[in-house]
């Protein structure tokens, strides 16, 4: 828009005594940089310096960063290019409180962690440690794009240093996190308590699918996922004849994930179904986010029951507005908004159903509710009409 200013970049140094030094103690980020233009003063890293493999050939636009560890845990990071065509490898150093740029120098330190190539046509350029890697170094040529966490304590100090190979970069970003491996374990049984074999999806809190699985004859199921810290997921169940349900969960849960009971009921005329997850933002008719992955298991039920109509029913978190009327239509304008989304994948008009329930049915009462309880009320339910 004319007007506004362009976001400022954030500055790069391109030696190791200058590194920007990056508290690091929890979430952090380096926003889009100016882009590296060289070596710096010195080329302080090659393959002879380092006496390893899993180093640059030479220093290209290097930009060098002193991460300040202030917590335990498992260290991944994203390194994303601002233009996806640049090719950013890197390297991670165990570092020390003072002198580890002369030792640099003159000791061929190694890296704790290297990722010198991948392949930035599938992710857009993009590299960095998370468990999507599966091995500490990656060397030069065709390979992996991820490397291996790192389990870093309070007090210790890394230097990360980022290289692209290209001329007329235009820079990166960076974003650090702490994900922690978590055993998910529990059993899916319908409303007789008997086995089901369901679908099961673990997303994050933009709808991406984390890890896909299935239960097991007896309904068992066991998984191993990575889960980030102060970050909300959900775990999806999906079967044809049963009613679809979402458990939200995060880090702090992990340890009740291991014997989750799950009751999927049948599908029954006449019985209204809670989804889980499928909230609003306050005050407006737009899902969140985390709402996508409950939303098409919805569109699937529908598909696959030819037979099936339903009745999509909003609720509110407490008033706001001036009459009844416009309360009951504001909650039925979110019922019809998820409505919209099902026709728009191709489900007939006539198989669903809107209605708003306004502040009448609220899970929660006000005041006293916490915000989650609150956007609990902010929800969608589901009847059904015919089966």
């Amino acid at each position: 828009m004319l007007g506004q200013k362009a976001p400022k970049l954030d500055t790069v140094f391109c030696d190791c005594e200058q590194a920007r030094i990056i508290p690091v103690n929890g979430n952090a980020k380096v926003n889009k940089t100016i882009p590296p233009e060289g070596q710096g003063t010195k080329q302080e890293i090659s393959e002879h310096k380092q006496r390893t493999k899993y180093a640059f050939e030479k220093e290209h636009h290097s930009a060098w960063y002193k991460l300040i560890i202030n917590t335990n845990g498992h260290l991944c990071l994203n390194i994303t290019p601002s233009k996806k065509e640049d090719d950013y490898d890197f390297m991670l150093f165990k570092g020390a409180a003072n002198g580890f740029c002369d030792s640099l120098s003159s000791h061929r330190i190694k890296p704790v962690r290297a990722c010198i190539s991948r392949d930035k046509e599938d992710l857009d350029g993009k590299t960095g440690m998370s468990y999507k890697g599966r091995k500490e170094f990656v060397n030069e040529g065709v390979g992996d794009a991820y490397v291996t966490p790192i389990y870093v304590t309070k007090g210790e100090i890394y230097y990360l240093v980022l290289d692209n190979v290209y001329e007329k970069g235009e820079g990166h970003s960076i974003q650090f996190y702490f994900e922690e491996p978590v055993k998910i374990k529990g059993v899916i049984l319908d409303e007789k308590n008997k086995p089901l074999i369901a679908e099961i999806a673990l997303t994050n809190p933009i709808g991406d699918t984390v890890f896909q699985t299935k239960s097991n004859m007896d309904g068992t199921y066991e998984f191993d996922a990575p889960l980030r810290r102060n970050q909300n997921y959900s775990l999806n169940f999906y079967n044809d004849s049963t009613f679809i349900f979402t458990k939200n969960l995060t880090l702090k849960d992990s340890s009740s994930l291991k014997d989750i009971r799950t009751l999927l009921p049948y599908l029954r005329k006449g019985l209204k179904y809670s989804v889980g997850s499928i909230n609003f933002k306050p005050g407006l008719t737009e899902y969140l986010p985390q709402a996508l992955p409950s939303i098409n298991n919805l569109y699937k039920l529908l598909k696959k029951n030819k037979n099936l109509k339903i009745k999509i029913i909003g609720h509110s978190n407490g008033r706001g507005f001036e009459s009844e009327k416009s309360i009951l239509a504001f909650t039925n304008s979110r019922a019809e908004r998820i409505s919209g989304y099902l026709l728009n994948k191709g489900i007939d008009n006539s198989r669903v159903y809107t209605e708003g329930r306004g502040d009448k049915e609220m899970l929660f009462k006000l005041p006293g509710a916490t915000e989650e309880q609150q956007e609990q009320n902010r929800r969608v339910e589901v009847l059904v009409l015919e089966f």
